[in-house]
């Protein structure tokens, strides 16, 4: 019988706006924290979670076998999920080389998406992250609301571009009856190491323009850090949100 989880959805309107940095650090600091947690890496085109967790495959694959079925019409489930520092971890990256790309279609993408979540060995994992690629489709919400009870953290920065992309993602989540925590606003200013005062990065999008508009609650507004990581402290709203909804039955 199929293990439905609670899974957190991390998604975004465009690239470039850090989601996937944002996707591992809140299931690195819940495994601190002592959770049972896996994240899914779902952007198949470009799986780059594995080398932010150090993890690196130099082997070129022949092929990809995104389906897999045992004599008798049972299904083989034959993904091994990876463990770094307490967090399990799947993703397309470790079924090729750091440097191959994987050109599938949006019903193959789904496909992989699929059994990225259902074949995975998790074990006792309570709930999954899922660092979706960017952009939000229909077929896509499908898979996941499939696998468990979804709900979804946006990411943006202050830029308008991005708001007005992730709107668009927005609009989808809610034709699909796909629940938003909230988002999260990442890159949004530099702050000095010298003496602390703060720079925005981004021309701010206009009130009115934002997904905050939209009444998407802001969870976190993280700094531009180029050498160090999103931290726990940072995140400390955006992981109690997700604590709730994982404890929610």
């Amino acid at each position: 019988m199929e293990v439905q989880r609670p899974i957190v959805a991390v998604a975004s309107g465009k690239g470039g706006v850090g989601k996937s940095s944002v996707a591992v650090a809140i299931g690195r600091e819940l495994a601190r924290a002592g959770r049972r947690i896996g994240l899914v890496d779902a952007d198949i085109a470009g799986p780059d979670v594995p080398r932010m967790l150090g993890l690196r495959r130099d082997a070129p694959a022949r092929s990809v076998t995104l389906a897999r079925w045992a004599h008798g019409g049972g299904r083989d489930s034959g993904l091994e999920a990876m463990e770094v520092d307490g967090l399990k971890v799947a993703s397309a990256g470790f079924l090729m080389a750091g440097g191959q790309g994987l050109a599938l279609g949006s019903d193959l993408g789904d496909l992989m998406l699929g059994r990225l979540i259902r074949e995975t060995v998790w074990g006792d994992v309570e709930a999954l992250i899922v660092d979706l690629p960017p952009g939000v489709n229909f077929t896509q919400q499908g898979v996941l609301s499939g696998a468990g009870r979804v709900t979804t953290i946006l990411v943006v920065t202050p830029a308008e571009v991005s708001h007005l992309d992730t709107g668009r993602a927005l609009s989808t989540l809610r034709q699909v009856r796909t629940p938003v925590l909230g988002g999260v606003e990442n890159m949004a200013y530099f702050a000095c190491p010298c003496c602390g005062e703060r720079t925005d990065l981004h021309a701010p999008a206009p009130d009115d323009r934002t997904i905050w508009a939209a009444g998407v609650p802001r969870l976190a507004r993280l700094p531009f850090r180029p050498e160090a990581a999103i931290t726990a402290d940072d995140l400390a709203p955006v992981l109690a949100a997700v604590a709730a909804h994982i404890a929610t039955p």
